[in-house]
């Protein structure tokens, strides 16, 4: 008897799979025809690349996405034990190696700036004036105001200013003030992250995330004057949180993480997946679900609460809670654009800048489309070992982060997304390469601190 065919099964993985695909496909017809006037072929290659690799995340995620929201739990062995000793060890590392980036960032500006000595140095050092940090600091002593240019800093969350301005009550120096809290959050982050990750990856692999996390390029700026490592902090306790369903847990540290940075928000769609998840389980196995669908629910609408206070200070100074959007534009051309068209602008003053010999196409335009294509290449092979909820927060974070019209800190943001931080630790489940992964993240951070004390277009 001759061998049957095998049938072409039809599944609903497969038919999601399939829209997914037919979906990303249309939009870039879209984006393609409408731009057709002013876009050549070129112009659209990289755009066409970076919807695809965004697309096959997803696609690929697809089995473990259907599979959560039918009730599969994705934390079913959530350590309960803290361990304690480690944690501290953890801790006291990061701490000590937060230092020590701090102290190799000094060196290297006081070999360029030989002038700069004492106190001014280290000041200086990481008080780049064309980032963020200054914004930073003049709201925590001045607060925001409603006239004069100070109106425009209004675009920046109020949690790191707030914590400065009421810790300098004891230091009476917010640069300090500011250390201190980023030191502190810096090593709570690196404590947290292996706490978050021991139920994802394992004990080995969750302590090298730990490190990790202070290593990424982009986390040079865990030692100046901005937010990430208080957003950082406050995602990972999300998380945490969410993966032991403690939903209005999960919702408070979430509203704190959004009011830290406007994508702090964006915690919420895991926080619902992991949710939705647990209770479709719960009535699957016919257990109790009404307690946990009321604290889902509250520890949602509790996770707005953080943006929504961000939103009151714009109407309350401005009458206007969206005011914050006006001025983005109006004075750092920044508005809402498609994630894959960012890709198309940054090579072209990337390929402007290398035909000028300018410095900023190694400081800044090349740098940028390495973190956004190579986040997407590594969520590609980890998006079948990473959690669900995992996976669709770094599309979300993603697509907020990179589409912009003017990008200018796609290293910065990325460099705080948690499951990117995940991602690059599963490959530290051997020494041979967890040992060579830490040597080229340390070059490489020190590569990118050092263009940073060149000030050059690092942001």
């Amino acid at each position: 008897m001759p061998e049957e065919k095998k049938r072409f099964k039809v599944t609903p993985n497969a038919v999601l799979s399939v829209l997914i695909g037919a979906a990303a496909i249309g939009v870039f017809v879209f984006y393609a025809v409408k731009h057709s006037p002013q876009y050549s072929a070129f112009d659209l290659i990289l755009p066409a690349v970076c919807l695809a690799m965004f697309a096959a995340v997803l696609i690929l995620a697809v089995p473990r996405i259907t599979k959560l929201l039918s009730g599969t739990d994705e934390f079913p062995n959530e350590p309960a034990k803290i361990p304690r000793g480690t944690f501290i060890i953890i801790f006291l590392g990061a701490l000590a190696l937060h230092a020590l980036t701090f102290a190799i960032g000094v060196l290297i500006f006081s070999r360029l700036n030989p002038a700069f000595r004492g106190t001014y140095l280290w000041r200086t050092a990481w008080m780049k004036l064309n980032t963020d940090a200054g914004h930073y600091i003049t709201i925590a002593e001045n607060w925001y105001v409603a006239e004069g240019n100070d109106k425009l800093l209004i675009v920046f969350f109020p949690m790191l200013p707030a914590l400065i301005r009421t810790l300098n009550a004891l230091t009476h120096d917010s640069f300090a003030s500011a250390q201190i809290i980023n030191a502190a959050a810096t090593a709570l982050s690196s404590c947290m992250a292996f706490l978050t990750l021991r139920g994802v990856l394992g004990e080995a692999r969750s302590k090298a995330a730990a490190f990790i996390a202070i290593l990424l390029p982009g986390a040079i700026f865990m030692n100046s004057p901005m937010s990430e490592p208080l957003f950082l902090l406050f995602s990972l306790s999300a998380f945490y949180k969410m993966q032991r369903k403690r939903f209005i847990p999960a919702g408070i540290f979430t509203a704190l993480a959004g009011f830290t940075r406007s994508l702090g928000v964006l915690c919420a769609v895991p926080l619902a997946m992991i949710g939705i998840g647990h209770i479709v389980g719960l009535i699957r196995r016919k257990e109790k679900w009404a307690k946990p669908a009321i604290c889902l629910i509250a520890g949602l609408i509790i996770s707005t609460f953080g943006t929504l206070g961000y939103l009151y200070i714009n109407y309350a100074l401005h009458g206007d809670p969206l005011k914050f959007f006006e001025f983005q534009l109006s004075n750092w051309h920044q508005q809402a654009s498609p994630f894959f068209d960012t890709v198309r602008y940054v090579l072209k003053y990337g390929l402007t800048a290398l035909d000028k010999s300018e410095p900023n196409f190694y400081a800044l335009w090349l740098p940028q489309l390495i973190a956004i294509f190579g986040s997407l290449e590594i969520m590609i092979f980890r998006a079948r070992k990473l959690p669900a909820s995992y996976t669709v927060y770094f599309l979300c974070y993603f697509a907020v982060a990179i589409g912009c019209t003017w990008l200018l800190s796609a290293v910065r943001y990325l460099s705080a997304a948690v499951p990117l931080i995940a991602a690059f630790a599963c490959f530290c489940d051997k020494k041979h390469k967890t040992i060579p992964l830490f040597v080229i993240l340390a070059v490489v951070y020190i590569l990118y601190t050092y263009l940073y004390m060149q000030r050059f277009g690092v942001y």
